[in-house]
């Protein structure tokens, strides 16, 4: 069989070439997206299938996604390489037949597993878009490919986050060496210039006991992987002699728009790079990597501060950060906290203790003997796992110090509020807190793609989504917990820079002299009266204040924003408050919930809606400046009162975000009324 070289793109000659090497157990693509890796295996398997009696097996994660994916990619390869009527498409089947041949390509997803056991008569196995299957499925395809000389598996997909499983479990793991890109097919070699890619490397080969005889062999290199990107695709920009191909203009300005306006984007989907896509909505939207991240920024001359996070699941989290001091242009103090390393413990070493152990370790490679400790503030609560009932901090403490490391306990009594503290370390990345600086170094990868993945929910705080180990069953946050570490931390070295900007708040139009005022709950206070004002229905939410008459004084005991407008959950929250005074401002759809609670509570007033909020908010707000006190502690410790202090706080009237304000102008305008 000929071949017309002006049909394939350089993948193509180098995966004909290693499809035809018996050697070679795995063959893997990655790289950038037009790069033509799922065509090119189409390609290859409907010439191999027509050259001979080859079955063939083309995988997708789920079933569902084959029909209007990889299946038309087959169908179009056809076509263009002219043999489409030497093929009959069953489409309802998913099965590409040969009629020259009876050789067979079959489609299958992963979800159908049943009807994958036993892969005896699969020359080749393709799995498409190899990063949405799970490792589990990898090794289980490596056993099942089994009965036949030259069988092997081929992988294709674009290289997303550097902590997937690929990356770490095959690519990490394996010894790489580069290979020349000559291609010789039919006595021929292809012109240097048609077999260009990227990159072309080998795994090393391995000295093994042959399992029959008892000798030492060989075993040789058994896994290729080529990296290829548009670049390498004549079909996105021509081929070298500009008479085949094709030039797509607006493929190519589409990529350079990328390259200038989203480089992580462009490193991933057009140069085919390990890393991570940003969504718009990352809780550290201001994290940069060509601005915040760099090479080399230890320092053995400087203090070593060591952060630290509780959960087990998928590992324990110990960064390591140093402070530098410094100058800036114009000759001011310029500070920079730096992160020059990172110990995620993952199992069998996710225990408090080997944890521990492993940083103490790491520590003396770097002959530093002491560290500042900083971390999550539950680590200080008491352990029922240690028959002492020792808290993770002291176990993690008691650790260290076994292992000759002196640490000296900066772990707050209470957390930082999660929004209020992404948004403060968003304002060091952009530069608006007068010299402050954050830096991470490049070896930090676990927590730099943390930085750039973790998302931010609708109240600003972190949506740490769950996933299941399928093996083990457990479910546990995929990310977050290298940013938590970074929360402490810098919250802890910048103390006083985030205290006044939570207290100066762009936007906020209740702080009196810059800053907003707080009540101490541990003073004992005498109270006067108790008004618990609610909102049931606003946008969607129902908001509520609680709030207690101290002097001329009222303290805002508790507040919460929830999105609920269930009459049953509104109220059970205001019947726990158990205020002497309660007040619903609602429309005539929540009368009979003021009628339940009027049954088992003597003093209920029912209000009517306001019909100008924004009118009511801007009378009312020199008055909050003026009367109100809140609850600092709860505004750090519980998620509820502190959505609401962000609510209240990035109130404008053109935004959206008026519940707070809203039954805070309502609560004020009831208790003046109430004298």
């Amino acid at each position: 069989m000929e071949i017309n070289y002006r049909t394939l793109n350089p993948l193509g000659f180098h995966l004909m070439k290693y499809m035809q090497d018996p050697t070679i157990r795995q063959i893997i693509l990655y790289g950038g997206s037009s790069a033509g890796k799922s065509y090119t295996v189409a390609q290859c398997f409907l010439l191999f299938a027509l050259n001979g009696k080859e079955n063939m097996l083309v995988m997708r994660k789920v079933g569902a996604s084959i029909k209007d994916s990889i299946y038309e990619a087959f169908k179009a390869a056809a076509d263009q390489l002219g043999i489409a009527r030497h093929f009959q498409f069953k489409d309802g089947l998913k099965v590409i037949k040969c009629l020259k041949t009876g050789s067979r390509i079959t489609f299958k997803g992963l979800d159908d597993a049943e009807k994958i056991k036993g892969l005896e008569s699969i020359k080749h196995v393709f799995m498409d878009e190899w990063s949405e299957y799970e490792e589990a499925d990898y090794k289980q395809m490596k056993l099942r490919l089994r009965g036949m000389e030259g069988q092997q598996l081929i992988f294709a997909f674009n290289p997303i986050k550097e902590t997937h499983w690929i990356k770490k479990n095959v690519f990490d793991k394996e010894k790489w060496h580069d290979v020349p890109m000559d291609v010789v097919i039919g006595g021929r070699k292809i012109p240097t210039e048609l077999t260009e890619i990227k990159s072309l490397r080998m795994n090393e080969p391995k000295t093994m006991i042959h399992k029959r005889t008892g000798e030492i062999i060989e075993h040789p290199s058994d896994m290729v992987v080529l990296q290829t990107t548009y670049l390498n695709n004549f079909w996105v920009v021509g081929s070298p002699n500009g008479k085949y191909g094709y030039y797509d203009e607006q493929c190519i300005a589409t990529f350079e728009h990328d390259r200038i306006h989203d480089p992580d984007y462009y490193n991933v989907y057009a140069l085919g790079e390990w890393g991570v896509i940003r969504t718009g909505s990352e809780f550290f939207g201001s994290f940069n990597r060509a601005h915040h991240v760099i090479e080399g920024v230890y320092s053995p001359a400087l203090p070593v501060h060591l952060s630290v996070d509780n959960n087990v699941l998928p590992y324990i989290t110990n960064t390591f950060f140093q402070v530098c001091y410094d100058e800036d242009q114009n000759g001011d103090d310029f500070v920079t906290i730096r992160q020059f390393d990172e110990i995620c413990a993952e199992s069998p070493n996710n225990t408090v203790r080997k944890a521990a152990k492993l940083v103490a370790s790491r520590l003396k490679e770097l002959w530093v003997d002491r560290v500042y400790l900083h971390g999550d503030a539950s680590t200080k609560a008491a352990s029922t796992i240690d028959d002492e009932k020792r808290s993770f901090l002291d176990l993690y403490i008691d650790t260290l110090q076994k292992e000759g490391i002196e640490v000296i306990d900066s772990v707050g009594a209470k957390n930082p509020s999660v929004s209020m503290s992404g948004e403060f370390i968003n304002a060091i990345l952009e530069g608006q807190i007068a010299g402050r600086g954050l830096l991470i170094d490049e070896k930090c990868k676990i927590s730099i793609e943390d930085y750039l993945s973790v998302q931010k929910d609708a109240n600003g705080a972190m949506a740490k989504t769950k996933v299941k180990n399928k093996t083990t069953m457990q479910t546990y946050e995929e990310h977050g917990h290298c940013s938590d570490t970074l929360r402490y931390v810098v919250c802890d070295i910048f103390q006083e820079e985030f205290i006044r900007f939570a207290n100066r708040r762009k936007r906020n139009l209740y702080a009196r002299d810059g800053v907003i005022h707080f009540f101490n709950p541990d003073t004992e206070c005498k109270y006067e009266n108790s008004v618990v004002y609610v909102l049931p229905n606003i946008n969607g939410c129902m908001a509520l204040v609680h709030g207690k008459k101290c002097g001329d004084k009222w303290h805002i005991v508790n507040a919460v924003i929830r999105e609920t407008t269930s009459a049953q959950e509104i109220r059970e929250t205001i019947l726990a408050a158990g205020s002497d005074v309660i007040a619903v401002e609602c429309g005539a759809a929540y009368y009979p919930l003021v009628r339940d609670l009027r049954s088992v509570s003597g003093n209920v007033r029912l209000r009517k809606e306001a019909p100008d909020i924004d009118k009511r908010i801007a009378a009312t707000s020199d008055f909050v400046k003026s009367h109100l006190l809140f609850n600092e502690t709860m505004a750090n410790d519980s998620a509820e009162y502190g959505t609401f202090m962000t609510n209240l706080m990035d109130y404008n009237k053109d935004s959206m975000h008026k519940e707070a304000s809203a039954v805070v102008s309502g609560f004020i305008q009831f208790i003046i009324k109430l004298g």
